[in-house]
């Protein structure tokens, strides 16, 4: 029997969408009018040799002033063959239909030039697109020649909702990338080099990566090749000694509160978080506190370089960090996602603080050990199907395997800390753990988020599944048992992508993904495909 892998089925009908890089290239643009002074800027903004064939004549304005300004290099009133000999043309646009359109079309094509006719689909190699552009940043809309006045609308409510600052926070990530490869520029570190950066630009907001100083940037290229430790106030925080606080200093001491941040939906915060929150002098902050929360923050924020898990050493920085903080007389929230106390280490940091006669107020938090399952969809448990619940993690000491439950067939198994290493995991619970490799189970990541997204399948296609769709969007926990499928809509195969398993769309809220209404459309991953393989 051949062996068929799962694969996502193309959906014919789409354009290429290529981002083409035409500095220096030879242009041609055919017309009068103002859609060939369009093109023209277009052509100027990418940095591209612009030939004009037009007449003076009925030149419009704007492309009179470009052959002025010799923006521009003007050929001749009319189309002539003779200019395919001259000049060596990358693309050409025709602006203006005529009787000599398809010929002009022919003779391009022959010269294998692609081209691109005004108000006519049918003669055009690539159409133009509805761009909004911010610096280095553009997005482009096409209807694909169906509807072009339409794709200006759609470019405007898009580009209504975006965050401030893009442009300015593309172009530093982009001098940091370039000073990353250049203090490590072998390719086997590549992926290596690709996932810190991912995890730089998925939790820090628009606003911090816009005002990255180049102290900014030498601080994370150290934290880079120690491939550990949290942001410092000082180079020399984690040095520091702290000495026992006598009696007569508490009176002058600040505070410290442990606050959860619940699943990441800053509606889904509680009172006494927000307050916590807003009355800081200094947050320190888990790296994957959603940027939303974070962007609550009015005082001094400082944000953890890595995911949690680091080692001892970089615990304890944080907890020096505060330490002298505290010491200063200022108000200090270690801000931790989800709640404190599960697998957060707020107990060991209440532990700490204690020593140096310190109690912390604790602030509980949602966590997503219940709530992401609720928000997916999936209850944890159901009456005939799961009479109980565990939540271990998935990772030991040192992103070493971790002790595992066997299995129950009435029990639903929450798994944290486990999609980096899901394939190890899966492997364990079907071989040694009794596990059936037919079990359903599903990823939910960015729980409560906009973004929000589930994977669901079974332990022995999961791995392929998150493969399928670009790779995890951390945070992200993983679900096992019976349960997945108790609330599941019937139009929702065995495996599949959505944001709810609920509704018959798969959609929370908002679309963020494509209505799903037949029932073969489960395995097709082809819409949630992340073609920069950024994870």
């Amino acid at each position: 029997m051949t062996f068929q892998p799962r694969v996502p089925v193309p959906e014919g009908g789409a354009s290429l969408m290529l981002a083409f890089q035409a500095k220096n290239k030879s242009v041609l643009v055919i017309g009068e009018n103002t859609i060939a002074a369009s093109r023209v800027l277009s052509c100027l903004e990418a940095d591209a040799k612009v030939y004009l064939v037009s007449n003076p004549t009925f030149m419009c304005s704007e492309l009179q002033y470009r052959v002025d300004q010799n923006q521009v290099t003007l050929l001749t009133p009319q189309f002539t063959p003779l200019l395919l000999s001259r000049y060596q043309f990358e693309l050409a646009f025709i602006c203006q239909a005529s009787i000599e359109t398809e010929s002009i079309v022919k003779q391009l094509r022959q010269n294998a030039i692609p081209v691109n006719v005004s108000d006519h689909s049918e003669l055009s190699d690539f159409f133009m697109t509805s761009t909004y552009r911010d610096q280095s940043l553009q997005i482009a809309v096409s209807t694909n020649g169906q509807a072009s006045k339409l794709s200006n609308r759609i470019r405007r409510h898009i580009t209504s909702s975006l965050p401030a600052n893009l442009g300015d926070a593309i172009n530093r990530v982009g001098i940091l990338r370039k000073k990353v490869r250049a203090s490590d520029p072998s390719s086997a570190s590549g992926i290596r080099r690709m996932k810190w950066l991912a995890q730089i630009c998925e939790y820090w907001s628009m606003e911090r990566l816009a005002q990255l100083s180049d102290r900014d940037m030498e601080e994370l290229l150290e934290s880079y090749h120690h491939d550990e430790g949290y942001e410092s106030l000082e180079s020399s925080v984690s040095s520091i000694k702290t000495p026992q606080l006598t009696s007569d200093k508490i009176n002058n001491l600040g505070s410290i509160i442990l606050v959860g941040s619940g699943t990441g939906n800053p509606d889904l915060l509680t009172m006494a978080a927000y307050k916590a929150i807003k009355n800081a002098d200094l947050v320190l902050s888990d790296k994957i506190v959603p940027a939303e929360v974070v962007a609550l923050v009015d005082c001094e924020l400082k944000i953890a370089r890595k995911f949690p898990g680091n080692a001892d050493a970089a615990q304890e920085e944080f907890n020096e960090m505060a330490l002298r903080a505290i010491k200063q007389g200022k108000n200090v929230v270690r801000l931790k996602q989800g709640d404190p106390y599960l697998f957060g280490r707020g107990g060991e940091e209440v532990l700490f603080f204690r020593k140096h006669g310190i109690v912390p107020r604790v602030i509980p938090g949602i966590s997503s050990t219940v709530a992401a399952g609720l928000l997916a969809g999936i209850p944890l448990t159901h009456r005939g199907v799961a009479s109980q619940f565990l939540v271990t993690t998935g990772t030991g000491a040192r992103n070493s395997s971790a002790p595992l439950p066997t299995f129950d067939q009435h029990r639903t198994d929450v798994f944290l800390m486990a999609i980096h290493r899901l394939e190890a995991l899966t492997k364990d619970l079907v071989s040694t753990q009794q596990y059936p490799a037919d079990l359903p189970c599903a990823i939910v990541e960015r729980a409560s988020c906009k973004d929000q997204r589930v994977i669901w399948g079974n332990l022995g296609n999961i791995v392929h599944l998150l493969e399928s769709c670009g790779g995890s969007r951390p945070p992200g926990l993983l679900i096992v048992g019976h349960a997945v499928n108790v609330l599941k809509h019937e139009n929702k195969g065995l495996e599949g992508v959505a944001s709810n398993l609920m509704t018959v769309s798969g959609l929370s809220e908002d679309v963020v993904f494509n209505d799903i209404k037949n029932e073969d459309v489960g395995s097709n991953l082809l819409k949630l495909h992340d073609p920069e393989c950024v994870y």
